[in-house]
C-alpha cells in the first residue's frame, strides 16, 4: 500500500525475440539455467506482457461488459458468454483453423506415410523401391517437425488466452466487489467471491484447450473412417461404430459432471463462508473453547462438499479409464469383422489401422468428452460469475440522484484544511442568527406539540437551508445548488435496504448543508443516522427524491478496521506520503504517543482485525484515514465513542474542529456535550428528522434538551478514571423531552496518557508466509497415501492398476500374435472374398460360411481360441480398469477429507499469536484453492502420473520382449528426457510456488 521503491523486474523476453527464438522457445533459457542454479525469488521474474496485464484486460472487459448491459436494456440478462465471445471469438476461431489443419492433415497423413514404409519390408513382391521408402521416411519426419512446431506455439497461443480470460475475469470480479452495494453484500458472502477468484475463473485455463474438439472430433472422425475403409473396408464401421457408441455415454456423463460442478461449488461456497467467519471470530471460539462444536459444522459441510466431488471424481475415473480400453475393443472388433469373412489381414494394415485409432481414441474418447466436461464446467462458472456481476452496486444510476460534481478547491494549489486557513476565515462555532424553518411552515413549538417523544409524530422532515417560510420549489432548489455547488442536498429522499421490505430505511428526508459547515447527527439506536452518511455515499439506494453531492468525500466507518499492514500503511491507505501533512494528522488524531510506545512506531505491523491495538487505537488510526485523504466532506460515523472524554474531546477540538474547519463536516455523535460547538443538529428518529437548528434553538424548543447535555456535561468533570466512557452508556430513546445515549459494541477504551500497544514479538514486522524450496519430499507424498488408507490397501490398488496395465499390453502382445498366425496359416476357404466387396448379399453369404469355418494354426491353436482369448482379456482390462479408477479415487477422496478435518484442527489449535500474523485471506486461500488443488486437480494428475508410468513400463518390456537390444537407446533416451524434467522442474516448482504467494496475497 506504502508507495516506495522496489526492485524492478526485467524486460518480458517475448517482447524482443526474433521468430526463430519464439517458435523454438529458446528466449525461455535464460530463466531455466537461472532457476537450475538456485531458487527464484520475485523480482527475478520476467514484466508480463502489455497485452497480459490486469490493466488492459480488465478495461476491455469492463468496456464490452457495460455495453452488454446497455444493450440488454432491462428486456433480457445480459451474457457475460456474449462478451467473452466478442472479446476474443475470432482469435479463438483463427487458433481452430491451425487446430484443424493439424488433426486432420498432419497427423492424418502420417499414419498413411508409415503404412507405405512398412510396405518396403513386405514380403510381397509388389513392395515398393528404396527410393519411395527414403521419401515416405522423409515425410514422417516431415510430419513429426511440424507437429513439433506447429502444436507447441499453438498451445502456448491457447494457454494465454485462457490465462486472458482469467485476469480478465478476475478483474472484473475485483472491480465489482468494491462496488457491490449494501444490498448485494448482504446477498453474497466472502466465500462466494474467493471462490470465483480462486476456482471458477481456473475452468477457462482447460476449457479453452478442448472446446474445439467438440467440432474437430467429429470431422475427424468421419476422415479416418474413409481412409480405414481404404485399409480394411467396411470392418473399419464396425469398429467406428462402437467408438461412437461410446459418445451418447460421454455426453451423459459429461452433462453429469457440470451438474455437479454446481453442486459442489454451492458447497464449497457455504463452507468457505463458514471458514471465513470462524476466522473472524477465532478469538471468542477459542476464549468459550467453541471448537468442537464448530469442528463438528464444518465436518458435515465438507462432508455435503466431499459427496458431490466424490461423484464427479467417479465419473472422470470412467472417462479416464476409456484410454485403456477403447482402441483395444475397436482393434478388437474390426479385426473380427475383417478374419471372419476369410479375409487375411496383414501386419502392415494392423499397424495403420491401429494407428488411426489411436488418433482417433485420443480425439474422440479423451479430448471430445474432456471438452464436453470442461466446456460445461466453464459455462457453470460463466453462469456464476455473471450472476455475481449482476449485483446491484453503486455505479448503478439512483432515482433522483444527481451525479457528484467534485469540486475543483483542492486541485487549485489549496494543499490541506490548515494551508488555506490563510484564504478563507474560520468557520464560526456560534451559529448565524438565521434559523430554520420546518417544512409546511411548522415551528419547532408545533414540532414539539406533537409528542415526538412518545411515539405519535409523523417524523416530519426540515431543512437545514436558512428558508425564510414554506417549502422550496424545483427553481429555487436548482438555483440554490448552482449558486453552491459544493453543497449537500436532499430532498424528500426516501431510502430502505430491502426494496422488499414495507417499511423505509429514511423516509422523506429534506436537508441543506452548507459548505464548511459541521453538522451534528444525533438520534437513538436503529435512528437511521449511518443509514443518512451512507445515502450520502451512494451505498443506500434512494427509492424516491434526489441528492446532491458537491465535492470530494472522505469517510469514516462506524466500526473502526484495519488491514494487515504497518500502521503508516492503514492511514496512507495507498496514498504518496505528504511528510508534513501526515505529522500533522497524527497529532491531530493523538496518535504520536502511541507510535513513541509501538516497537516499529508507524511501522508496527498490525492484524487485520486490529487485534494488537485496544479500541481506542483502532478508532484513532480509522479516522486518522480518513482525514489524511484530501477532501471537500468529511463523513465521521461516530468515531469519539471509543476513547474516553478527555481523548474525545481533543479529537474532537484538534481535528474535527480545529483541523477540518474548511471543510464540509458531517458528524454521527453521542457525546452531547460536543454539540454547544456544531453549526447545525439533526435528530433523527425512525427514518426522519425530528428536529433540527442550532444548540439554543433546540434547548430553547421544550423538548428537555438543555437538561442532558448538563447531565452529559456533570459526567465529564469527574476524574478520568471514573469516567464512564461513551462506549459504555446505556441505550434509550427520546422519552419525556430527554435523549438516551447508544451503547455501543465497543468496550475498548484509550486515554492519552496511557497508551499502549501489543505488537508482534518480532518487533512488529509481518512475518512472511513461508515458502518451500527444492523438489517437493518425499515425505509429502507418503503423508498423503497415508491418508488415502491404510498401506495394505494402497498396495492392493497398485497390484489392481498393474494389473490392468498387464492386461492391456498382453491383448496388445496377443493381438501381434494373432495377427502372424494368419499370415503365416493358408486360407481354408475355397473362395475367398476379396476385401474391396461391398455386395451386402455376398458379405453375408461368406460370413455365414466363415462363421461355420474355424481356421487351424500352427501350434494347434484355432481361430476361435484366438478370439475368446483376446475377448478375455478385453473383458477383463475392462473391469480391472474401472475397478482401478473407483479405487484410486475413492483414496483420493479419503485422503483429501483426512488432510482437510487435519488441517481445520491445526487451525483451531493455534495459538491467537499464529492468528495475529497470518492474514484471514492467507488461511482462508488454503481452505478454497488449495483445497481445490488436492480435491481435483492432484487426483487427476497423480492418476495420469501411474496410467502413464505403467504404459511406458509395459511399452518398454514389450519392446524387450520383441528385440532386447532396443533397450540400449531407450535407456539412453532415458536419461536425456530425466535431465530435461530436472532442468524444466526446477524453474516451474520456483514459478508455481512464487504465483501461489501472490494470489495468496491478492486474496488476502
Amino acid at each position: 500500500m506504502e508507495s516506495s521503491k522496489k526492485k524492478g523486474r526485467p524486460v518480458h523476453p517475448r517482447s524482443r525475440a526474433n521468430p526463430l527464438s519464439a517458435l523454438t522457445f529458446a528466449w525461455t533459457l535464460p530463466m531455466f539455467w537461472s532457476g537450475l542454479r538456485k531458487e527464484l525469488e520475485e523480482h527475478e521474474l520476467y514484466e508480463p506482457l502489455e497485452e497480459h496485464s490486469s490493466g488492459p484486460l480488465g478495461d476491455k472487459f469492463a468496456r464490452l461488459w457495460e455495453e452488454e448491459v446497455a444493450r440488454a436494456g432491462g428486456k433480457r440478462t445480459p451474457s457475460l458468454l456474449r462478451v467473452i465471445l466478442k472479446a476474443y471469438a475470432g482469435r479463438c476461431m483463427l487458433y481452430g483453423m491451425v487446430l484443424l489443419f493439424m488433426e486432420c492433415g498432419i497427423r492424418l497423413a502420417q499414419p498413411v506415410f508409415l503404412g507405405k514404409l512398412v510396405d518396403y519390408y513386405s514380403p510381397e513382391k509388389e513392395r515398393i523401391d528404396s527410393t519411395e521408402a527414403y521419401y515416405y521416411a522423409g515425410a514422417v519426419v516431415l510430419c513429426s517437425a511440424i507437429n513439433v512446431f506447429v502444436v507447441h506455439p499453438y498451445m502456448m497461443a491457447i494457454l494465454h488466452m485462457g490465462m486472458k480470460f482469467r485476469v480478465a475475469c478476475c478483474s472484473l470480479i475485483y472491480r465489482k466487489s468494491l462496488r457491490l452495494s449494501k444490498t448485494a453484500l448482504g446477498e453474497t458472502t466472502v466465500g462466494q467471491v474467493v471462490n470465483l477468484l480462486s476456482n471458477d475463473v481456473n475452468r477457462f485455463d482447460v476449457a479453452v484447450i478442448f472446446v474445439h474438439y467438440l467440432w474437430i472430433g467429429p470431422l475427424a472422425t468421419i476422415i479416418i473412417t474413409y481412409l480405414m475403409w481404404l485399409e480394411i473396408s467396411w470392418a473399419a464401421v464396425v469398429g467406428v461404430a462402437f467408438m461412437l457408441a461410446f459418445i451418447p455415454l460421454q455426453a451423459y456423463l459429461g452433462k453429469r459432471t457440470s451438474v455437479l460442478r454446481l453442486k459442489t461449488a454451492l458447497r464449497t461456497d457455504e463452507r468457505v463462508r463458514l471458514m471465513n467467519e470462524i476466522l473472524s471470530g477465532i478469538q471468542v471460539i477459542k476464549m468459550y473453547t467453541w471448537e468442537k462444536p464448530f469442528a463438528d459444522l464444518v465436518a458435515k459441510a465438507r462432508k455435503h462438499e466431499i459427496k458431490q466431488i466424490r461423484a464427479t471424481s467417479y465419473i472422470r475415473g470412467v472417462l479416464t479409464s476409456f484410454i485403456m480400453f477403447t482402441t483395444r475393443i475397436c482393434l478388437f472388433c474390426s479385426i473380427l469383422a475383417y478374419v471372419l469373412v476369410n479375409n487375411v489381414i496383414s501386419a502392415r494394415q494392423v499397424f495403420v489401422v491401429t494407428s488411426f485409432y489411436n488418433i482417433l481414441r485420443q480425439t474422440m474418447t479423451v479430448f471430445f468428452p474432456q471438452g464436453i466436461a470442461q466446456v460445461a464446467e466453464a459455462a457453470i462458472s460463466i453462469k456464476r460469475l455473471q450472476s455475481f456481476m449482476l449485483y446491484e452496486d453503486t455505479s448503478k444510476p439512483v432515482p433522483g440522484l444527481a451525479d457528484i460534481q467534485t469540486s475543483t478547491k483542492f486541485k487549485e494549489g489549496l494543499e490541506s484544511p490548515v494551508e488555506r486557513e490563510d484564504l478563507e476565515e474560520p468557520a464560526k462555532l456560534d451559529l448565524e442568527k438565521k434559523t430554520m424553518e420546518p417544512r409546511k411552515s411548522e415551528t419547532l413549538e408545533t414540532l414539539a406539540e406533537h409528542k415526538i417523544a412518545e411515539g405519535k409524530g409523523n417524523g416530519t422532515t426540515a431543512t437545514l437551508a436558512p428558508l425564510e417560510s414554506g417549502e422550496e420549489d424545483d427553481q429555487e432548489l436548482s438555483t440554490r445548488i448552482e449558486e453552491d455547488s459544493r453543497g449537500v442536498r436532499l430532498k424528500h429522499a426516501t431510502a430502505k435496504w430491502i426494496v422488499a421490505h414495507p417499511e423505509n430505511t429514511l423516509t422523506d428526508l429534506s436537508l441543506s448543508i452548507k459548505p464548511g459547515k459541521l453538522i451534528a447527527v444525533i438520534g437513538p439506536v436503529g435512528a437511521g443516522k449511518s443509514s443518512l452518511l451512507h445515502v450520502l455515499l451512494r451505498e443506500l439506494p434512494l427509492q424516491s427524491g434526489s441528492v446532491h453531492i458537491g465535492g470530494t468525500v472522505s469517510y469514516a466507518s462506524q466500526e473502526p478496521w484495519l488491514f494487515a499492514g504497518s500502521v503508516r500503511q492503514n492511514i496512507l491507505f495507498g496514498q504518496a506520503m505528504d511528510r508534513p501533512r501526515y505529522n500533522m494528522v497524527v497529532r491531530r488524531c493523538a496518535l504520536d504517543r502511541d507510535f513513541s510506545l509501538f516497537p516499529q512506531g508507524d511501522k508496527t505491523i498490525v492484524g487485520e482485525r486490529g487485534v494488537s491495538l485496544s479500541g481506542g487505537q483502532r478508532a484513532r488510526i480509522s479516522l486518522a484515514r480518513a482525514v489524511y485523504k484530501r477532501a471537500d466532506i468529511y463523513l465521521l460515523d461516530d468515531p469519539l465513542s471509543a476513547v474516553d472524554a478527555h481523548v474525545g474531546r481533543h479529537l474532537f477540538e484538534s481535528c474535527v474542529v480545529g483541523y477540518l474547519r474548511n471543510t464540509t463536516r458531517v458528524l454521527v455523535t453521542h457525546q452531547l456535550q460536543f454539540l454547544r460547538d456544531v453549526d447545525q443538529i439533526i435528530i433523527l428518529k425512525n427514518g426522519t428528522i425530528a428536529a433540527a437548528g442550532d444548540f439554543e434553538t433546540l434547548s430553547a424548543s421544550g423538548l428537555d434538551f438543555a437538561s442532558l447535555l448538563a447531565r452529559d456535561e456533570h459526567a465529564e468533570e469527574k476524574p478520568t478514571s471514573e469516567q464512564t466512557p461513551a462506549a459504555d452508556t446505556e441505550d434509550s430513546i427520546i422519552s419525556q423531552g430527554s435523549f438516551r445515549k447508544r451503547q455501543m459494541s465497543i468496550h475498548s477504551v484509550s486515554s492519552v496518557d496511557n497508551l499502549t500497544a501489543t505488537a508482534p514479538p518480532e518487533g512488529g514486522r509481518e512475518e512472511a508466509e513461508i515458502r518451500s524450496a527444492g523438489a517437493v519430499s518425499g515425505k509429502v507424498y507418503g503423508a498423503y497415501l497415508r491418508a488415502s488408507g491404510h498401506p495394505l490397501v494402497v498396495a492392493l490398488m497398485l497390484f489392481v492398476a498393474a494389473l490392468a496395465q498387464l492386461l492391456g499390453s498382453g491383448s496388445d502382445w496377443w493381438t501381434s500374435n494373432w495377427v502372424n498366425l494368419e499370415e503365416s496359416t493358408p486360407l481354408q476357404a475355397t473362395q475367398m472374398l476379396d476385401r474391396n466387396s461391398t455386395n451386402p448379399l455376398e458379405l453375408a453369404n461368406h460370413l455365414e460360411e466363415s462363421l461355420i469355418d474355424n481356421v487351424q494354426y500352427e501350434g494347434g491353436l484355432t481361430r476361435y481360441d484366438c478370439i475368446y482369448i483376446y475377448t478375455g482379456m478385453v473383458v477383463a482390462l475392462v473391469a480391472i480398469s474401472l475397478l482401478r479408477s473407483f479405487m484410486f479415487f475413492s483414496m483420493a477422496m479419503r485422503a483429501s477429507t483426512r488432510l482437510h478435518n487435519k488441517m481445520f484442527a491445526s487451525i483451531t489449535r493455534a495459538p491467537m499469536r499464529f492468528f495475529h500474523l497470518n492474514p484471514s485471506g492467507r488461511i482462508l486461500n488454503r481452505f478454497s484453492k488449495d483445497m481445490g488443488a488436492v480435491d481435483e486437480v492432484l487426483p487427476s494428475a497423480l492418476l495420469d502420473v501411474l496410467q502413464i508410468g505403467l504404459s511406458l513400463i509395459g511399452i518398454v518390456v514389450v519392446v524387450a520382449v520383441v528385440n532386447y537390444w532396443l533397450l540400449v537407446p531407450t535407456v539412453a533416451i532415458g536419461f536425456v528426457f530425466y535431465g530435461l524434467r530436472i532442468f524444466y522442474l526446477a524453474s516451474s516448482r520456483s514459478i508455481k510456488r512464487l504465483e501461489g504467494l501472490v494470489v495468496r496475497c491478492f486474496h488476502t
